[in-house]
């Protein structure tokens, strides 16, 4: 098996030695093959001349099937709640290559399915599309058309950020014993520059396949608010044209009502 007189300083015994490689070298090609899209086999990165590459092709073997084990464990162990979500998550590589079902399935049910139940309640049970930045998960309103429609800026905001009574123009925000807004803990989707998509955004389009705000048919004007601050002059929203089958930024006027006008909310779940 080759000698390892620097692993037996660290390790109990040449095969400890041989396992702790063995899952160093699978982790160094699951990243290269992320960056190439492409598989990698880990023996490609055994550097020491003493190693039996045999041997360690066969412990490599062994720790993948380990991994193998594991994410099948996964799929029998799905919480029957979380069905639509982990198809969501199977058909999207990019996603998959950010963060493991495992961690996402732990943060719904955290505190008692705390995002689990925000998720759920967003507009045709919610969609799983992406992870930002920061790794929180993120979930977005299901379906084509925007919710909400027909409010202008603030009363649309309102109602996204901060609990009321009933989700119509009439509705009362709730307050605490403070007297402050009750936070729903959704948020509205952010846009990047002047007239750019954000990342979030293009997530979701990415994912979907489809532009961030459409008609069912696509034959129809929509647009859909995003977050552009409490008191904009000029806030922006995201505008789809039929004529061109694809959706932009664009400026608007914060007192306008249009009736195909309304909002596409944003949920990030946080680690517990």
């Amino acid at each position: 098996m080759g000698s390892h007189q620097h692993d037996r300083r660290e390790f109990n015994s040449p095969e400890e030695a041989f396992e702790a490689n063995a899952r160093g070298l699978i982790e160094k090609a699951k990243k290269q093959s992320e960056k190439l899209g492409i598989p990698v086999d880990p023996i490609t990165f055994a550097q020491r001349e003493d190693d039996d590459i045999n041997a360690l092709r066969a412990v490599i073997a062994k720790e993948q099937g380990a991994v193998s084990r594991m994410e099948a464990k996964e799929v029998i162990e799905l919480d029957p709640r979380l069905t639509t979500f982990k198809a969501d998550f199977d058909k999207d590589a990019t996603l998959q290559s950010k963060c493991s079902w495992a961690e996402i399935q732990t943060r719904l049910l955290a505190n008692e399915g705390h995002y689990l139940a925000l998720a759920q309640a967003m507009e045709g049970g919610g969609e799983l599309f992406g992870a930002d930045r920061d790794g929180n998960i993120l979930f977005s309103d299901r379906g084509d058309e925007p919710i909400m429609k027909g409010m202008n800026y603030k009363d649309t905001r309102d109602r996204v950020l901060y609990k009321h009574d009933r989700y119509d123009k009439d509705g009362k925000m709730q307050t605490d014993e403070a007297g402050k807004p009750i936070s729903t803990g959704y948020e509205m989707f952010p846009y990047s520059d002047k007239y750019a998509k954000s990342d979030e955004i293009l997530q979701y389009e990415a994912h979907t396949g489809s532009p961030f705000v459409k008609s069912p048919n696509g034959d129809e004007w929509r647009s859909s608010w995003v977050e552009s601050g409490e008191n904009p002059s000029w806030p922006r929203n995201v505008y789809f044209n039929p004529d061109f089958g694809y959706a932009n930024v664009n400026l608007g006027n914060p007192l306008d009502e249009f009736g195909l006008r309304g909002v596409r909310r944003l949920l990030r779940v946080k680690k517990a």
